[in-house]
């Protein structure tokens, strides 16, 4: 399919052994595993939503493109004694990593060539349902590259459950990070690469240096938010914010 960042494809597995992948134009690509106790062989809809029935104990499985250029599987725990926590195996390019959105999700990112990290795709923050169309509390947690997912249900909770993963690849956030050598740098008024303005400059009503200051002090690592339709007119001016990120297990970049 068509982005407005580029071509995607989408392939979705004939069978639930089989894995999910989002390619990007260059080829790179990611790739998910469903959480599968069996080979179920899956059933295709005329609008393009895989069904793989009971392919773990009271669970079936779906998957389906997204019209983001992205991927979702969609996991229904059909009664309360289906598991409650999932596993979804991720494939990351070679150089790919995750790190923690701090909304619940995670953006995959890779190289930006010099300095920093972009992410190049998206992990998005987990939801749950059940038949009533009340939401569920539910989570993720990285185990490696694994992608663990756990639904919280209750003695109130209508089944069937619903959850959904989401992710998508090769459409760039215009989110770039930073690791710990290179936010000191300019927490000290350094240049690290050479589209950010001066560490002096202020963006979002905070200095540059100030910001990746106040990391370096929290042992964490200074992030920015750039447009990417701007960036290659005016780096600079492609600049929209900068924040903090780190200390968890998902953010491995920040070393």
């Amino acid at each position: 399919m068509a982005t407005d960042r580029g071509l995607v494809t989408v392939t979705t597995p004939t069978s639930a052994d089989g894995r999910v992948t989002v390619a990007a134009s260059d080829g790179s690509a990611v790739t998910m595993t469903l959480p599968a106790a069996v080979d179920a062989a899956g059933t295709t809809s005329a609008a393009g939503t895989t069904v793989y029935p009971n392919a773990a104990a009271h669970t079936d499985l779906a998957t389906q493109a997204t019209v983001d250029g992205g991927a979702r599987a969609l996991v229904t725990l059909k009664n309360a004694d289906a598991p409650t926590t999932q596993r979804f195996d991720l494939g990351l390019p070679e150089g790919a990593s995750l790190v923690a959105d701090g909304a619940g999700g995670y953006d995959i990112v890779t190289s930006a060539g010099g300095a920093g990290a972009v992410a190049r795709g998206h992990i998005d923050a987990p939801w749950a349902k059940d038949a009533n169309g009340k939401a569920v509390p539910t989570s993720y947690r990285l185990d490696g590259n694994t992608l663990v997912q756990t639904i919280e249900t209750g003695p109130n909770t209508a089944y069937p459950v619903v959850a959904d993963p989401h992710y998508t690849w090769g459409i760039i956030s215009g989110t770039v990070y930073f690791n710990k050598s290179e936010t000191k740098v300019l927490a000290l008024g350094g240049t690290v690469v050479s589209w950010l303005p001066h560490p002096a400059a202020v963006v979002g009503g905070r200095t540059l240096a100030g910001v990746a200051g106040y990391a370096v002090a929290t042992d964490q690592c200074i992030k920015f938010k750039v447009n990417p339709a701007l960036a290659p007119l005016s780096p600079a001016a492609a600049l929209s914010g900068s924040g903090v990120y780190g200390g968890s297990a998902g953010d491995g970049y920040c070393k």
